[in-house]
């Protein structure tokens, strides 16, 4: 979700069994880049608990906590002096998420399609995709108003899973979690249990109940940790970034994107996001405040709202979901991360564009960082390269994109 230095971790405070100090004198300091302060040093051998990692201009690092015989020390490590970290990445790797793509193949749903092959007119399998195109098209309002007619006594496990999924997506959590139990109920289906299973996780941390209606974002948020005057400003900001990114990209929203803003704690226990996570996006944009509104939150919030829009205008592959976010949020590569970048592609030590698809949660760190930067570059060479399509225009004609995918690719590496 962010560029080069964007931090890569797992989640909050988890220790990883056997992780230690595998060099001499091994430094910890108070930042991940070099130059910040050293806090301590060291020795080999030491028993060492990964918080995070992160990875920044100068290669990645580890956040840890240790034990001294002066007393407890925390701050960072680079990567290249710690050992036993395979427990840390795996458990990192195989974070919990809840996606879009992951609800679509909980239904078994061909998703796009007009109806399934097996569905006649007026079938309730009919009207459940027809009702799903509605949910995918970002309205789900619209899906449960088409459905609502045909719900009372339905024994349709179809119909009830895709009501579940609109009524999630409408931010009505009680009502998805009812319309996925009776759907459970009627025909066991271990996809949607799983999401059934991180929706009531999502329900038993959830203390946003406060809402503000604007012009074309609806947000919630926890009135106890958020004041009213910050939650209007998140709301006025979240509003003024969905107009710019519409003017950049046509939203084909019709109904109000969803915010949850909620404190950091909440946050990371509903959405089982990593400690690094600044925000993200499941068909609902998710927030977690930390303080006042301030650029790093503006750029947060314009973010998600570019994932937002470019999944209400259909599937698009990881690198251009993350590049154009990047992009239109202000990020930008430094001198240096460029030159880096430069080298890796030239000597053609990083995937092609067209094979940073869908899933990067299986990304080692070092991979994660050059993927982002990489997206980051592809988009920023795209709109120099590309200046009479635009971002807007490509969006429009997806079937141009892997032939410039293709012609970004060997421009990089050139």
């Amino acid at each position: 979700m962010k560029s080069w230095a964007w931090l890569l971790a797992a989640a909050a405070a988890l220790c990883a069994p056997g992780a230690s100090v595998a060099t001499r004198d091994a430094q910890v300091r108070a930042g991940c880049e070099p130059g910040t302060g050293v806090r301590a040093t060291i020795p080999a051998g030491t028993p060492l608990v990964i918080r995070s990692m992160m990875s920044g201009d100068a290669g990645p690092c580890y956040k840890v906590a240790a034990t001294l015989p002066s007393g407890a020390v925390e701050g960072y490590i680079d990567a290249n002096a710690i050992g036993g970290t395979e427990d840390f990445d795996r458990a990192r790797r195989e974070a919990e998420r809840l996606d879009w793509d992951q609800v679509v193949a909980a239904f078994h749903l061909p998703p796009g399609s007009a109806t399934p092959h097996d569905a006649t007119p007026g079938s309730g399998s009919n009207l459940a995709v027809e009702a799903m195109n509605l949910v995918q098209a970002a309205q789900p309002q619209r899906a449960l108003q088409l459905l609502e007619p045909r719900l009372p006594g339905t024994r349709d496990p179809n119909l009830l899973a895709v009501a579940g999924a609109a009524a999630w997506r409408s931010d009505d959590i009680p009502g998805a979690l009812e319309y996925w139990k009776a759907s459970l109920e009627l025909r066991p289906n271990p996809d949607l249990q799983a999401l059934y299973d991180k929706l009531q996780r999502e329900a038993r941390n959830n203390h946003a109940a406060a809402r503000l209606l604007g012009m074309r974002v609806q947000l919630r948020y926890d009135a106890d940790a958020i004041s009213a005057d910050t939650a209007r400003q998140m709301l006025g900001t979240l509003d003024q970034a969905y107009a710019r990114i519409n003017a950049e990209l046509g939203c084909p929203n019709q109904e109000r994107v969803i915010a949850v803003a909620q404190t950091r704690e909440d946050y990371l226990k509903s959405t089982q996001s990593a400690e690094w996570s600044g925000g993200q996006y499941d068909g609902r944009i998710h927030l977690p405040i930390t303080g006042k509104p301030g650029e790093n939150l503006d750029r947060t919030l314009a973010h998600e709202m570019v994932h937002a829009c470019l999944t209400m205008m259909g599937q698009w592959p990881a690198w251009l979901q993350e590049g154009v976010a990047q992009k239109l949020s202000g990020d930008t590569l430094s001198l240096a991360a460029r030159k880096q970048l430069a080298a890796a592609l030239k000597a053609d030590l990083v995937p092609h564009l067209w094979q940073l698809g869908q899933d990067w949660s299986r990304l080692d760190a070092d991979s994660a960082r050059v993927a982002y930067a990489e997206s980051l570059a592809a988009v920023d060479l795209f709109v120099e390269a590309y200046t009479g399509l635009g971002l807007r225009n490509l969006l429009r004609s997806p079937e141009r994109l892997p032939e410039i995918a293709q012609d970004l690719d060997r421009r990089l590496r050139q």
